[in-house]
């Protein structure tokens, strides 16, 4: 049993993203030191002056880890895409909460999909393609319309084929240069939703509120909550949600995402072994925000179960929007802004609205042009 994190310590945060942003803004509102590393393109940046101890380097450079690990009493990661030998060799002399464990099933969608499988979680028809003529039998099994993605996550949409007929199988070839790949059935006119769940080191688990949430050209436009379904898939999400949590080797907060179908089935889409962007909406309706309740689980702070005050929806705004943003700021004082510039070719920040009631809040955000 680790020793518990008190406000004054300092807890070493591994990332360079938004998440790692709000979690550190979080911990320096409970009170703790913040410690992180701190990559060139991260100079000048919101974060950057955000912390109390900078490492300079590389993330996945286990020196620059060591020094960091060196300054915290407690390591906490925000980028799902780390390498996992290299974490897994921090754990061994530092206090890493979420392990690295987590990793080696996230970041491969294949292994991904058999934990799934293990435990009889329904997912999208898949199969594992090297060539055109696995392809092709795959199309023969699982149907059109289907989409291929490198078996490895965080290369890129640009490295996704969407395939919706015979004729998108031309030149595929040419898609297959990283070497194996997964081939899903698309889901159709399916409702998107995630659940960010809390795991404490004695391996209980709290859910939070389901999400709704949707995508854009491979990017979060959007979510609200409470999600817009009814108590049976509720209640079925958070089953799923505790099913998967308990099989996790990690402690903090992590999500899940699904699809609906009209036929109101669920399929499980992915892990997220980390808190998650989606899991924004709940900062301004809940007790407490994802970020708090991830920094009590690695500090091994009092969890309890979460509260919804009132239903929200958040927008994630990017470059050009910030006139349109700037306009709202002068005329919606209700709306919680939050502008930031954390690394480039990232959204600058979010906007969110609370009330009675979902249907209210869409109208304002299109009678602002903003969704």
């Amino acid at each position: 049993m680790m020793p518990v994190i008190y406000p004054g310590q300092t807890i070493g945060i591994i990332g360079n993203d938004q998440r790692a942003y709000m979690l550190a803004l979080k911990a320096k509102e409970m009170g703790y030191r913040v410690a992180a590393i701190v990559t060139p393109q991260m100079q000048n940046t919101s974060f950057a002056r955000l912390i109390d101890s900078q490492i300079d380097g590389e993330f996945n450079d286990y020196q620059t880890l060591v020094q960091l690990g060196e300054v915290s009493q407690v390591l906490t990661y925000t980028n799902e895409l780390l390498d996992e030998t290299v974490l897994e060799q921090l754990a061994q002399h530092y206090y890493l909460p979420q392990g690295s464990n987590v990793l080696s099933v996230t970041q491969d969608r294949y292994l991904e999909k058999v934990f799934f499988s293990d435990l009889n979680i329904n997912i999208p028809p898949y199969a594992t393609v090297v060539d055109v003529d696995d392809i092709q039998d795959a199309i023969d099994s699982i149907g059109y319309p289907c989409i291929l993605k490198p078996i490895q996550k965080g290369y890129g949409k640009q490295y996704q084929r969407f395939i919706q007929q015979p004729s998108d199988l031309e030149n595929i070839e040419a898609a297959l240069e990283l070497g194996t790949y997964i081939l899903e059935s698309w889901i159709p006119d399916a409702q998107e939703l995630s659940v960010m769940v809390v795991k404490t080191e004695d391996g209980k688990c709290v859910t939070l509120p389901v999400i709704e949430n949707e995508f854009e050209d491979h990017r979060l436009k959007m979510s609200l909550v409470p999600a817009r379904i009814n108590q049976d898939v509720a209640t079925e999400i958070n089953r799923l949600a505790h099913l998967i949590g308990e099989k996790l080797d990690y402690t903090g907060v992590f999500g899940v995402e699904f699809f609906l179908t009209p036929a109101m089935n669920i399929y499980v889409k992915r892990i997220m072994p980390t808190p998650h962007a989606t899991g924004d909406v709940l900062t301004h309706t809940l007790n407490f925000s994802q970020y708090e309740y991830h920094l009590k689980a690695i500090c091994q702070l009092a969890v309890g179960p979460s509260r919804l005050n009132n239903a929200g929806m958040t927008l994630g705004i990017q470059e050009a929007q910030r006139s349109l943003i700037q306009t709202q700021m002068k005329i919606k004082p209700d709306w919680y802004f939050n502008l930031h510039n954390v690394t480039t070719n990232q959204q600058i920040g979010s906007v969110t609205a609370t009330g009675q009631a979902i249907q209210p809040l869409i109208d304002n955000y299109e009678a602002a042009d903003l969704y």
